[in-house]
């Protein structure tokens, strides 16, 4: 009984049985399909987000309907479970002037099949106040190459100045309400600085960012909290009392309020989950 004879085939850098029919090249696209379709849809590819804490993802349908996204986007929009984010709107889940201006991005992107890169915009914090973003949309297509839907990414800036608003006279307001983060400055200082009538001024913040100048101001306050206890010089006493609350209790309370955790409950969360 003799060895079958091996030949090297420097084509595919194998060796192979002399006289064989070569392997049937596999159809990678229908493994894909097969794949994807496996795949349920708690457990998609944008979990992999989950652990970034600057990165979200999103996905939605041709009617704006969210459907697929990373679990850090709930805090930056006010909701505490992925059932109440499933199906919303931007209209629903965003404010004023922000809605109609991300739908508009997403029309832009599903119009023309082209994805939108490096996009600079406004988004929220953990603490629901306007930051600098990096989005980046892209298409979703069919099987039959129809657009679907868009997805994208965003991704917090590292940008000194806080972003202003396109259309309103709020910026002087917003400047000393994020200076004074201390003291609530009287209403009748920011109206004037703004030249319009509290009135009117409370009107405005109301039609920009869904709320009224002090709910602003607090949220600034939260916002720098968060900024002192991460750097981890900074104990909770010492940043209640460096931003102007009452006592640990009223601090820890108001952070609750805004960001879903007690300020130590926040300092426990590993880095990178961390807003």
């Amino acid at each position: 009984m003799h060895a079958a004879k091996v030949d090297f085939d420097p084509a595919d850098g194998r060796r192979g049985l002399r006289g064989a029919q070569p392997p049937k090249a596999r159809d990678w696209a229908a493994e894909q399909r097969k794949f994807l379709d496996a795949i349920a849809p708690e457990s998609h590819f944008h979990r992999a987000f989950d652990g970034l804490g600057d990165t979200f993802f999103f996905a939605k349908n041709l009617a704006g309907e969210t459907l697929f996204f990373s679990r850090g986007i709930l805090p930056h929009i006010g909701l505490e479970s992925e059932d109440q984010m499933l199906g919303a709107t931007d209209e629903e889940l965003t404010p004023g002037p922000f809605a109609t201006h991300y739908r508009a991005d997403d029309r832009v992107v599903m119009d023309s099949k082209e994805p939108l890169i490096g996009h600079i915009d406004v988004w929220f914090d953990e603490v629901g106040l306007p930051d600098w973003y990096e989005t980046n949309k892209y298409p979703i297509f069919d099987r039959s190459g129809a657009v679907i839907g868009v997805m994208g990414t965003l991704r917090r800036c590292k940008m000194s100045a806080a972003p202003g608003v396109t259309g309103t006279r709020l910026g002087p307001a917003l400047s000393i309400l994020q200076q004074d983060l201390g003291r609530f400055p009287p209403l009748a200082r920011l109206a004037k600085a703004c030249g319009v009538s509290p009135r009117h001024l409370q009107r405005s913040f109301h039609e920009v960012f869904g709320l009224g100048p002090r709910t602003y101001w607090m949220k600034c306050r939260i916002r720098e909290a968060c900024a002192r206890l991460r750097t981890g010089k900074h104990s909770v006493a010492r940043v209640a009392v460096d931003l102007g609350f009452c006592d640990q209790s009223n601090f820890t309370r108001h952070f609750r309020r805004h960001t879903g955790l007690t300020p130590t409950a926040y300092l426990r969360q590993p880095a990178a989950a961390r807003p």
